[in-house]
């Protein structure tokens, strides 16, 4: 594992020398998927992690051994993410951005200037109209090969005073040359310099800073406000038509900070919302860097989950179609495909995160059964490294069903879908629906998706309509993807319900929500005791989606003027934006797993096996490596279909 490793830019002299050829490993592959619009008075929320000062295992592209690091997965709050270090030019590595984009979250780097060193370079690049502006161009350059949606400009050193325009000129530029290149990004203006050169952050946006505010996309406040300086802020921002593009900061460490930060950033939070201001959280790292790494998942979903009334769920739109999850965060004790083991070893790779629910334990709280939970378990999975563990103790005696809310979005249904979910249940007598919300003009309704045992009509709805699943037989000779995943798939783990909804006889529709109930059909006054399901995917694919053909070719070793170690891999693919990865095997008495690749390019260094007690990706003697495409629609293609390319020490 571990390989080629994504890195800053420490000096201006770096960001000039820039050459999209040199950086071809780094470059996000997903596209920013479009959620439903805000409303133009709605507040928005950035996130800033600023994590151990950034470039952890997370700057591995091709993924590390440490299933412990640190990653984010609360993407339904937040509109932005900010990859914060305090080097020169922070670049996210091609994780975050996948990851975020797969969300429907813009991820932007950071230009950070700050101390004496910092304030050299600062100049250096604002010497000018001619230097500010090939450094900015070089910067766009660098978002649109790295793939991201904009930076945050954060100028923590004073300015001579005769520079200052050129400052605000630089930011301006560099804006307008974004919005050129890359639509729909943004440019982030911290609240530090002011008009006269002097750094004096004035936790708020007036006159003195408003300069800067006035030629980007908004204002990132300082820490120390209080709400006099908000209702200031909100008071000009809005006299120029502009109130949500300021983020009011807020420090998870507490450093002058209303509330001290911490679990307490609930205050702060609070505050700002009841301005009905933008918010920019700062330093999110603080849970794992101070709650301890093996509390991590408990104590992050603690501080969302004290966050999650002032945070609105963002609605995924129709451009998430074809969707499909197998709720793995990107990290595993094991890698599964199909269900299988394939890897046996720790894995941590943020490019491989599938989509997670939009709704939270959160739904539970003041309900009964109380004890009801959603957890994620590393223990198996269908697809990645982990599933979604459904808890409830008990299922209702009189047996109504548990229902827990999985996912908001609006997708448009114009065409025949596929729905299916894949799930686990160790208990006799114990099953799962899946329940979704849909609107069919002015009339709201529910689809169930139930087993073949279920009634055809629901007694307590009688706007609901109940399918029962189509076997998988009937599925294969229809589809061709979906044969091959199913010819791919050996073991007999998990059960996978198949449904065709036709708009044809439903009648078009919107999908709403989407959840999942959990009921004992057979003896429902029997059940007392706690129970758990496993659930490992649910995919709503247009069928025209179906038809979707993937071939990999020209699997290659990339030659190289001088022998390093290494031996980079090099192929071909026929629809990139049908795959989510690529799986990277070996066949060595079996088929074994070197790792996983987001791009068409996968670096093997030099060794007799896939990986040492050091994590790095080693290469056998004479081996035979075949490339894997994972697809968006849920699936590996079978080995048997992959082409492969012969190594040799």
């Amino acid at each position: 594992m571990a390989g080629p490793e994504c890195l800053p830019f420490k000096t201006v002299e770096d960001v000039l020398e820039f050459e999209p050829e040199n950086y071809k490993l780094f470059a996000a592959t997903e596209t920013l998927v479009r959620r439903v619009p805000i409303a133009s008075d709605a507040p928005k929320t950035i996130l800033c992690h600023d994590m151990r000062g950034g470039y952890l295992q997370d700057r591995f592209v091709q993924g590390s051994p440490d299933a412990d690091s640190y990653r984010f997965y609360h993407w339904q709050y937040i509109d932005a993410f900010i990859y914060f270090s305090h080097n020169l030019l922070t670049v996210p590595p091609p994780g975050w951005t996948n990851t975020a984009h797969r969300h429907g979250v813009q991820m932007m780097g950071t230009l950070i200037t700050e101390w004496d060193d910092g304030k050299k370079r600062c100049h250096q690049i604002i010497e000018s109209e001619e230097t500010y502006k090939k450094f900015a161009d070089k910067m766009v350059a660098i978002t649109q090969h790295y793939g991201m949606d904009g930076w945050l400009v954060n100028i923590e050193n004073v300015v001579e005073a005769g520079k200052v325009q050129l400052l605000c000129d630089f930011v301006a530029y560099l804006t307008k040359r974004l919005h050129d290149v890359v639509p729909g990004s943004q440019v982030i203006w911290y609240d530090s310099v002011i008009k006269t050169g002097g750094l004096k952050w004035q936790d708020e946006v007036n006159e003195k800073n408003s300069m800067f505010f006035d030629v980007c996309d908004g204002i990132f406040l300082n820490y120390n406000w209080k709400d006099a300086s908000l209702r200031r802020s909100k008071e000009l921002a809005s006299s120029r038509g502009r109130a949500m593009d300021v983020y009011v900061g807020v420090d998870v460490f507490g450093r002058g900070c209303l509330g001290g930060g911490g679990f307490n950033t609930v205050e702060a939070l609070t505050a700002i919302r009841q301005h009905n201001m933008s918010a920019a959280i700062f330093a999110m790292g603080w849970v794992y860097e101070t709650q301890g790494e093996a509390n991590f998942l408990q104590n992050e979903n603690r501080f969302w989950r004290l966050l999650h009334h002032l945070l609105p769920v963002r609605v995924l739109a129709s451009s998430y179609l074809p969707f499909s999850t197998s709720f793995c965060q990107g990290f595993g004790q094991k890698y599964y495909s199909q269900g299988l083991e394939v890897d046996a070893t720790s894995w941590h790779n943020l490019g491989l995160q599938e989509l997670q629910p939009s709704l939270t334990n959160a739904q539970f709280e003041g309900k009964t059964p109380s004890t009801s939970s959603m957890a994620l378990d590393t223990e198996m999975a269908l697809l990645g490294g982990s599933c979604l563990k459904l808890s409830a103790n008990p299922v209702p005696s009189d047996g109504s069903p548990v229902i827990y809310r999985l996912f908001c979005m609006e997708f448009e249904i114009k065409e025949p879908v596929v729905i299916s979910y894949s799930f686990k249940c160790d208990q006799a007598g114990l099953d799962i629906f899946l329940q979704c919300e849909v609107s069919c003009g002015n009339k709201t309704k529910k689809f169930y998706f139930k087993g073949d045992n279920s009634d055809k009509k629901s007694e307590s709805d009688s706007l609901a309509t109940v399918f029962n699943p189509t076997p998988a037989v009937s599925f294969v000779t229809k589809y061709p993807s979906l044969k091959q995943a199913l010819g791919n798939n050996g073991n007999d783990q998990w059960t996978t319900r198949y449904y065709r909804v036709d708009p044809s006889q439903t009648g078009e529709f919107t999908l709403t929500s989407v959840s999942v109930g959990l009921f004992h059909p057979s003896a429902p006054g029997q059940q007392t005791e706690a129970v758990t399901v496993r659930l490992g995917q649910i995919q709503i694919i247009p069928e025209s989606c179906l038809d979707t053909e993937v071939a990999v070719s020209e699997v290659s070793v990339l030659k190289k003027d001088k022998d390093d170690g290494t031996k980079t891999l090099t192929w071909k693919c026929s629809k990139m934006s049908a795959v989510k990865y690529f799986n990277v095997h070996y066949t060595q008495n079996g088929v074994k797993h070197f790792g996983h690749s987001n791009c068409s390019t996968f670096v093997i260094g030099n060794g007799q096996s896939s990986t040492t007690d050091q994590g790095d990706v080693t290469q056998p003697a004479s081996l035979s490596v075949v490339i894997q495409p994972v697809l968006k629609l849920g699936f590996a293609l079978p080995l048997s279909s992959c082409p492969s390319v012969e190594l040799k020490q």
